[in-house]
């Protein structure tokens, strides 16, 4: 019987939390992706929310809620410095109800290293039950930032992330049209911008095969969703996500991915690595949320970013070789 593994909470947390001096992060700075910059910093992109938002009649949800994403640097992974303004704000009518939930992947493409940031960019309100696309952005220093447009187009679809480099040769993404964590592989970054109506249209065809993850435990039983971009191993690609039960509380698992075909899972937690116990999980905007989307290693050390309770950004730890061999116990 392997004893259940859980990730230890940061003393310091939250590490990020609303900042009332800024009005574009007043109301609420939450779900952080995170990334080691060419300075060896630490980079933390996260979604934040103005003040004013009303939670809407039926409860379900909040009215005059718009995202932008900020950005923070660290030279310790756990104290930040927040930039004074968005990086990537809700301009374009692809994201003009907001710029939700951004993962960060470095990828060396040509002999370059672009940072890539997939976010879930809204055409319709938050809370409409639709309106939800895939999105990339992209940044070759944390200072000027270019959005490319949807990537993923006419579904609804979210918790994109990128592999940290290419897979027999071609761009990796791992995405989630509910309720299972799904595969593409694009040729290179022109298809992945620009693809074609044939390419999707074969895809969704043949999604089945294409599918990693589904539910399989009762903690994950509604749906699962990838956190961070996967993080490479000898034994192979550490998978963080989140798994979301029948009564809505989101909890953080993990499963090893083969390093030549991610399709192949080759082993996976029944347990939660983290589920909402801190009054920060468990209070907030949506309570009882943990929602991991940002990791980095330093010194053995798996350093995860998530949210809190959609209000908050935190930070639990754990060493990376305790982790996979945990894993691998199953």
């Amino acid at each position: 019987m392997v004893e259940k593994l859980t990730l230890k909470r940061h003393p310091l947390n939250p590490i990020l939390i609303p900042n009332p001096q800024q009005e574009w992060e007043s109301g609420a700075v939450f779900n952080c992706g995170a990334v080691k910059g060419k300075d060896g910093r630490v980079y933390l992109l996260y979604r934040a929310i103005p003040k004013g938002y009303t939670r809407k009649p039926d409860g379900q949800g909040y009215n005059n809620y718009i995202s932008s994403i900020g950005c923070a640097v660290s030279e310790d992974g756990v104290h930040f410095q927040r930039y004074k303004r968005p990086v990537l704000e809700p301009t374009d009518e692809f994201d003009r109800f907001g710029c939700e939930d951004p993962r960060v992947t470095r990828l060396e493409m040509d002999g370059q290293a672009l940072y890539l940031i997939t976010y879930t960019a809204l055409f319709a309100p938050a809370y409409s039950s639709y309106g939800n696309r895939v999105a990339l952005a992209s940044t070759e220093d944390f200072r000027t930032f270019q959005k490319h447009g949807v990537v993923i187009p006419d579904l609804e679809d979210k918790d994109a992330v990128i592999f940290p480099a290419l897979i027999k040769g071609r761009i990796a993404m791992l995405h989630r049209i509910v309720p299972n964590i799904q595969l593409v592989y694009f040729d290179d970054f022109e298809q992945m911008t620009n693809s074609q109506e044939d390419f999707w249209s074969g895809y969704l065809a043949a999604l089945n095969d294409f599918t990693v993850m589904r539910p399989e435990y009762e903690w994950e039983a509604k749906k699962i969703g990838a956190g961070p971009p996967p993080i490479e191993t000898e034994e192979g690609w550490l998978l963080i996500y989140h798994g979301v039960d029948d009564k809505g509380v989101y909890r953080m698992g993990a499963a090893l991915l083969d390093l030549e075909d991610p399709l192949k899972v080759r082993a996976r937690s029944p347990y939660p690595l983290l589920e909402p116990e801190e009054p920060y999980e468990r209070e907030g905007d949506v309570p009882n949320v943990v929602f991991p989307e940002g990791a980095v290693v330093i010194e053995g050390v798996l350093y995860m970013y998530y949210g809190g309770a959609d209000k908050c950004c935190c930070l639990a730890t754990v060493e990376l070789r305790e982790l996979v061999d945990y894993l691998l116990g199953f």
